[in-house]
C-alpha cells in the first residue's frame, strides 16, 4: 500500500491522549481512568526507552508482553490484578486506535495470564467493564448484544435479560423492572449511564408494542431466549479478549454490579436484596466478599 492511501498512523503518545479522552468520558472513578492513563503513559515511556518504538503500528506482542510483566520500580513483581490491569490498560489504548480509523490489531490478543482468582465465576473488575463496553458496540446498526451487555450492567442474569420488554424500562428514571428467575426474586434493578444510552437506542430500532422483548425476539420460550441473551454477553466477552478467563462467565457481570453496590452501601443485605437473592452467605461468594471475617 502506498504511502498516500494507508491511514495516518498516530504515534503513541497521541494515542494515549485520545484513549484517556475515552476514559475520562466512560469512566465514573475518575481515580482509575487516572491509575489507566498513568499506566499507558508509562507503556509510551517503556516501549520508547526499550525497543526505540514511537508508533503504534510497531508494537509488537513480545513489547505488549514483556510491559505487562514489567517488574515495579523497586524490582518487585507485579500482583496479579496489576498485570490484569495492565492488560485491560493495551486493550483499550488499541481499541481506542482503530476506533480512530488506524489499521492496528491487538498485541495482547493471546497474551495468557493468571487468572485473577481462584472462584468459579468472579466479578469483573471496573477496567473490565469499560472494555467490554467498547466490544458490546458491535455496529451502529446492531445493538442487541450493547442491549444484553446494559441489563446485565442492571444485575440481570441471562435468562432475565431475556424476559425484558419494553414495558419494563424506565429510561429517564435510569431503571428496569426485573421479573426474577429459578434463584432470584422480581425487582427493580438501576441502569448505568452507559447502559440508558444503549437501551434507548435500542427502543427506537423496536417495533412500537411495548410488549416487544429489548433483546431477545424470539417466539417466548424462555430457554432460548436464555441461551440467546447468554451468547450475546458471551459474545462480549470474546472480543474483550476475556471468555478465555476461567473464573469470567456471563454472571461476572451482575457479579460486578453487586459489589459495587457493595461498596456503596457497605451491606450485604442490600447487595442480596438488589440482585434478587435470598441467601447472604451466597450473595457474599457471588460477589467474592468474605463477609463474615469481616464482621469479626
Amino acid at each position: 500500500m502506498s504511502d498516500d492511501t494507508r491511514p495516518d498512523v498516530r504515534s503513541l503518545e497521541e494515542a494515549v491522549a485520545r484513549a484517556g479522552a475515552v476514559l475520562a468520558e466512560s469512566w465514573a472513578s475518575t481515580s482509575q481512568a487516572l491509575r489507566v492513563s498513568q499506566i499507558l503513559d508509562r507503556f509510551v515511556a517503556f516501549a520508547g526507552a526499550g525497543f526505540d518504538v514511537e508508533d503504534a503500528e510497531f508494537v509488537t506482542a513480545e513489547i505488549a508482553a514483556a510491559f505487562v510483566r514489567s517488574n515495579l520500580p523497586d524490582g518487585s513483581d507485579p500482583s496479579v490484578s496489576l498485570l490484569h490491569l495492565r492488560r485491560s490498560a493495551l486493550r483499550l489504548l488499541f481499541r481506542s486506535l482503530r476506533e480512530s480509523g488506524v489499521a492496528v490489531g491487538d498485541p495482547t490478543l493471546d497474551l495468557v495470564l493468571p487468572p485473577r482468582s481462584p472462584l468459579m465465576t468472579r466479578p469483573l473488575a471496573d477496567d473490565e467493564v469499560v472494555l467490554c463496553r467498547g466490544h458490546a458496540l458491535w455496529s451502529l446498526s446492531d445493538l442487541r448484544r450493547a442491549s444484553a451487555w446494559a441489563l446485565a450492567e442492571a444485575t440481570c442474569r441471562s435468562v432475565e435479560v431475556a424476559q425484558i420488554r419494553v414495558t419494563d424500562l424506565d429510561l429517564d428514571g435510569h431503571r428496569v423492572w426485573i421479573h426474577g428467575g429459578r434463584t432470584t426474586a422480581p425487582r427493580s434493578g438501576h441502569l448505568t449511564d452507559w447502559g440508558v444510552g444503549q437501551l434507548r437506542r435500542r427502543v427506537e430500532t423496536l417495533p412500537a408494542d411495548p410488549a416487544t422483548r429489548v433483546v431477545y425476539g424470539g417466539s417466548g420460550d424462555v430457554g432460548t431466549g436464555q441461551v440467546s441473551a447468554s451468547v450475546a454477553i458471551g459474545d462480549v466477552l470474546t472480543r474483550a479478549g476475556l471468555a478465555g478467563e476461567r473464573d469470567v462467565r456471563p454472571a461476572s457481570v451482575a457479579a460486578w454490579a453487586g459489589r459495587k453496590i457493595h461498596m456503596e452501601s457497605g451491606r450485604i443485605d442490600e447487595v442480596a436484596r438488589r440482585l434478587g437473592m435470598s441467601s447472604l452467605d451466597r450473595t457474599a461468594r457471588f460477589i467474592a466478599f468474605d463477609w463474615q471475617d469481616a464482621s469479626r
